[in-house]
């Protein structure tokens, strides 16, 4: 249902684009605003289950600026370690349990992980329950562990919650 919601708010910021003949991104960012705003009151005036669409693109919202933190960080530390003499990396393989997770969840995990600077997405384990990630800084084991649980846990509950 909420993603019918994003496609229909996308829509209705296309279709205010083409009423004012303006085809760019400040356009639509007003429009998908405007779209935002008209559906969150007819959102409340009728009955809905769960969550609500506002409250999903928020939840979203908050896991984009989360992982741009932690990706900004990851390349700072990236390019410190190539652009600094020495060898400060401690790599490591870490086995993470992936067994209460869907298909669909464990993907967006793995591709989470992947597009961080520093952590690679190696291999799921056959039987599927658990994720072997390649971490370059893992000198403390359990720092690298709570860092792959906080992207979990948001993922979990901001993404698919």
């Amino acid at each position: 249902m909420r993603i019918k919601l994003f496609l229909l708010n996308m829509l209705l910021a296309i279709l205010w684009m083409f009423m004012w003949g303006q085809i760019n991104l400040h356009t639509m960012a007003l429009g998908f605003a405007l779209g935002f705003v008209l559906l969150g009151v007819v959102g409340r005036v009728l009955p809905q289950r769960g969550d609500s669409y506002g409250r999903k693109v928020w939840n979203v919202l908050s896991f984009a600026t989360y992982f741009m933190k932690i990706l900004i960080k990851a390349n700072l530390q990236v390019a410190r370690e190539v652009c600094t003499p020495g060898f400060q990396m401690t790599p490591a393989f870490i086995r993470y349990s992936v067994e209460n997770m869907t298909d669909i969840q464990i993907t967006s995990f793995a591709n989470a992980i992947t597009l961080t600077p520093g952590t690679l997405s190696v291999d799921l384990a056959p039987d599927a329950k658990y994720l072997y990630v390649h971490c370059m800084y893992a000198k403390d084991r359990d720092a690298a562990f709570s860092g792959l649980n906080e992207l979990r846990d948001r993922i979990m509950t901001e993404v698919f919650g």
